[in-house]
């Protein structure tokens, strides 16, 4: 039953509905003491007149839950409706008082619980709020009865339970109070803790240098997209890139002038990929680019746009006459094989690229893609 009563593909509305159904436990607790008070002689009115009032206060304990299964709840300020649903409860409690002879004091338990209840959302201001209204409201339920009925009422009794329920209320608001700065301090540090693991999660996926995803998560990518691949999705390539003669630019430059060129070839690739390409680099001066749902024709014309894109790249800020250019492999996905031998072939490609000379992309020696032969 509780289960249809819950949304089902919003989490937040889930834990506002469960809060919602816990408020209504209480008043359930609070209308079972209620019908026992009442055939305990405990209220001025009939049975009629009792149910009449039951009815009037379920429809309210029931109105919030409605509200947020119905999503009308997004529409206020606080969506949890928390304040709203303690401002009910006090009311219902000052109504239920207001109607009651004897054991008054029995319902009163239930205004501190109302108070807890509220730790976990309102904030200090609301708390004082709150307690002076339970109290104020209090107060002015008494002193109406003591003068609609100055017989039976003892004014001097009615103001002495008055006031230790006032102090009963003022205790219980501090302990609240407490509550709910620990709650905030604990939100706070969740979030910090999140931020923190956000980052590591991130560090643990990305090349500190390039920013661009590292070995390891191109690894995991590649195993997905071939899991995707051998139940029938999409297919792929790979290409090898590694920058012709990096060596020997550190070595001539330095190692500043290395980092500025493996930064900005980075970022050049970046430039000229799709949202569904991913790029990776692999070691040094190593990178592997992940072309989805492309064949190998397609996957080494676009490997060939990028070497032309980072042949015309300028160096002038850093080293006017640098000049730097890239050499790769292509290699097309197999169904039901390894991700090793997919990138032994791509590895094997950029071999070959670079015994020509570098500066150029190669396909996997001759590989037939629908019955179109695609020399080396």
């Amino acid at each position: 039953m509780f289960d249809k009563l819950m949304p089902k593909d919003d989490v937040k509305q889930r834990i506002r509905m469960k809060r919602a159904l816990q408020a209504l436990g209480g008043a359930a607790s609070q209308s079972l003491v209620s019908v026992i008070l009442f055939f305990s002689g405990g209220f001025r009115l009939d049975l009629q007149g009792f149910i009449l009032l039951m009815i009037f206060l379920w429809v309210g304990h029931l109105t919030i839950p409605i509200l947020i299964r119905l999503d009308i709840n997004r529409r206020f300020s606080d969506p949890s409706m928390t304040r709203e649903m303690v401002n009910w409860a006090i009311f219902t409690l000052l109504v239920t008082v207001f109607f009651m002879d004897h054991y008054r004091s029995l319902m009163l338990m239930y205004f501190p619980i109302i108070l807890l209840y509220g730790a976990f959302s309102m904030t200090p201001n609301q708390y004082r709020a709150t307690a002076a209204v339970m109290i104020l409201g209090y107060v002015t339920v008494i002193f109406t009865l003591c003068q609609l009925h100055p017989n039976q009422f003892k004014i001097e009794e009615e103001f002495v339970a008055a006031l230790v329920f006032a102090l009963v209320i003022v205790a219980f608001s501090f302990v609240s109070n407490e509550i709910s700065l620990l709650r905030k301090k604990l939100y706070r540090r969740n979030t910090e803790l999140a931020k923190a693991i956000e980052k590591i999660e991130h560090m643990a996926i990305t090349d500190e240098l390039t920013g661009l995803t590292n070995r390891r998560h191109m690894m995991h990518m590649l195993r997905r997209q071939k899991a995707v691949a051998d139940r029938g999705g999409n297919g792929f390539c790979v290409c090898f890139f590694d920058l012709d003669r990096f060596k020997s630019i550190n070595d001539r430059m330095g190692h500043h002038v290395g980092d500025v060129v493996l930064k900005r070839f980075s970022s050049e690739v970046r430039s000229q990929l799709r949202d569904s390409d991913m790029f990776a680099r692999f070691g040094g001066e190593e990178f592997v680019l992940l072309a989805n749902g492309v064949d190998l024709e397609r996957a080494t014309i676009a490997a060939d746009r990028i070497r032309k894109a980072i042949e015309a790249l300028r160096f002038k800020d850093v080293a006017p006459d640098l000049t730097v250019t890239v050499s790769g492999g292509v290699a097309q996905f197999q169904s039901k094989e390894k991700i090793e031998a997919l990138l032994s072939r791509a590895d094997q490609a950029l071999y070959s690229a670079k015994g020509k000379g570098g500066n150029c992309i190669k396909a996997e020696p001759t590989f037939d893609v629908d019955g179109l032969s695609f020399p080396n």
